[in-house]
């Protein structure tokens, strides 16, 4: 997760993904790591915009996960002659091969350090749950955790919500039109808080701090083209405050700093126009919308200066056009025309992370039609200039992934989630 200067001391950018009758997706399936332990994922919906409801259970058929041994495709994608001898080179992309951690469908990933060991942790959503993953530090995991919820989750975000040193989980209830906040325990384990109603097919969730008080929540509802503002009280409650008027179908949301004024600005995809709507925070609140044409089908989006010219950047996989569009920042509020990047099919997710060990953010891609991982290598040879890298078999049908170092030495991992029946989650190790 990327954070800006003296920001909130959590700013974190998750949203979740939900599914389309139209893709043959069972319609009961569920859909830069730093000092702070948190990091992040997302994606949005299918290409033609349609919602399909997920199923409600009990949180009983979650089932937990093995420690990691299940390897589900063939062996890694490398890109350097020392790849595998344990010593990061910059330049040098190594890739492990995809190993399954959960045969669950799910629908957005977190990556954070929920036990305070040190060790990330991976929290995912699921049809009627979502599940806290152990990290070992090793890049193994120890059985899940399930924690039942009244409908798929769709969204998940964490954020210290209620004072004490526990991460907490908020956590966006598709089919029930709310948002549960899960206060953690200090050991991995959450207790149920309060549940809030929002708008229509609540999603992608962002935490951040809006108004001085403490971390607030962003919620976007894709059916009613709306983002809910719930306002923390710093007791693990919210409190609902408006809602801001976006394009419809909006999918993911991040909160960030484009115009550097130490307010928090909000970002939001909105898949059915093709659109970025963008919200300039201020004392007062936020501004009124500016939108940006991104493409077809955008699918998340994420905010990070991928030109090097210190103003934050905009970007999103188009899944419709197959390729990733980038909305460079003026360090002013408002962002450029698109420039495009070709990528593999179907890219319907994407996320951040230093894949090479040479310190620029590079972009993991979910190429749904693909089966695989797409990598994105940031050069700047040109000032904003990335290379398709070899890409990563993995589950059926990736539709979410998130990043961090989940083996402790120093190069970012991917973890990656498929909402389709029988595609689950499962984790590929960079190999340096």
């Amino acid at each position: 997760m990327w954070i800006h200067g003296a920001l909130a001391t959590a700013l974190l950018m998750s949203n979740a993904c939900r599914d389309d009758e139209d893709d043959g997706d069972s319609a009961d399936s569920a859909a830069s790591s730093g000092s702070t332990g948190i990091t992040s994922t997302t994606t949005g919906v299918d290409s033609s915009g349609g919602t399909t409801e997920l199923g409600t259970t009990d949180g009983s058929t979650g089932g937990s996960t093995s420690t990691g041994d299940e390897a589900t495709t063939t062996g890694g994608t490398t890109g350097g002659a020392a790849c595998g001898d344990g010593v990061a080179v910059a330049g040098e992309l190594c890739w492990g091969p995809s190993t399954l951690l959960a045969k669950t469908p799910t629908g957005d990933i977190v990556i954070a350090d929920m036990d305070g060991d040190g060790a990330l942790d991976l929290i995912a959503g699921h049809a009627g749950s979502f599940s806290i993953h152990p990290g070992n530090g090793d890049g193994t995991f120890a059985d899940a955790v399930i924690v039942g919820t009244p409908s798929g989750v769709l969204g998940v975000a964490v954020g210290l919500f209620d004072g004490d040193d526990n991460l907490d989980v908020a956590a966006s209830n598709t089919g029930d039109d709310t948002v549960g906040i899960h206060l953690g325990n200090g050991d991995g384990t959450v207790s149920a808080g309060q549940v809030i109603a929002v708008g229509n097919s609540p999603r992608g969730i962002a935490v951040a701090d809006f108004d001085g008080g403490g971390l607030d929540l962003a919620v976007t509802n894709e059916a009613s083209g709306t983002v809910s503002i719930l306002l923390g009280q710093g007791d693990g409650t919210f409190a609902s405050d408006s809602d801001l008027l976006v394009g419809s179908s909006p999918i993911a949301v991040v909160a960030t700093d484009l115009d550097d004024d130490m307010n928090i600005d909000l970002v939001v995809d909105n898949f059915g126009p093709g659109t970025i709507s963008v919200f300039l925070g201020g004392p007062g609140g936020f501004g009124p919308e500016s939108a940006f044409g991104t493409g077809v089908a955008p699918r998340t989006v994420i905010a990070r200066d991928l030109d090097g010219d210190g103003a934050i950047d905009i970007s999103t996989p188009n899944q419709a056009n197959d390729n990733f569009a980038v909305l460079l920042g003026s360090g002013m509020g408002s962002l450029g025309m698109p420039n495009f990047f070709a990528t593999g099919v179907g890219p319907r997710d994407g996320a951040d992370g230093d894949f090479d060990g040479d310190g620029l953010p590079d972009i993991a891609l979910a190429l749904e039609t693909d089966n695989a991982i797409g990598v994105l290598r940031n050069d700047r040879r040109d000032g904003l200039s990335f290379e398709a890298g070899d890409p990563i078999a993995t589950i059926t049908r990736p539709s979410v992934v998130a990043i961090g170092d989940l083996d402790g030495d120093g190069v970012d991992d991917i973890a990656v989630g498929s909402i389709e029946a029988g595609g689950g989650l499962a984790v590929i190790l960079a190999d340096p």
